[in-house]
């Protein structure tokens, strides 16, 4: 699957994907995903970021980054 566009950035079919195969990992029991604690009480209102929105938000700062490849990596490091 094609995941950047011309610009490099991600574009927004495989946003969804990724995002859809990020909240199947959370839910499934044999991973580890925890929140990340956040100090930005106006962004976050509970200072806790979700391991989805984490991870989406890694993947659009670092464009370089083979979607695929990063949550094949995250599968292998968070099983329990």
């Amino acid at each position: 699957m094609k995941y950047k566009d011309a610009t490099g950035f991600i574009n927004r079919v495989s946003v969804d994907k990724i995002t859809a195969d990020l909240k199947l990992m959370e839910v499934d029991p044999r991973y580890e995903t925890n929140k990340f604690y956040r100090g930005s009480s106006q962004r976050w209102t509970d200072n806790y970021l979700s391991f989805v929105d984490y991870h989406v938000n890694y993947l659009k700062s670092y464009p370089n980054l083979e979607p695929d490849h990063y949550i094949s990596n995250l599968r292998l490091k968070l099983r329990k």
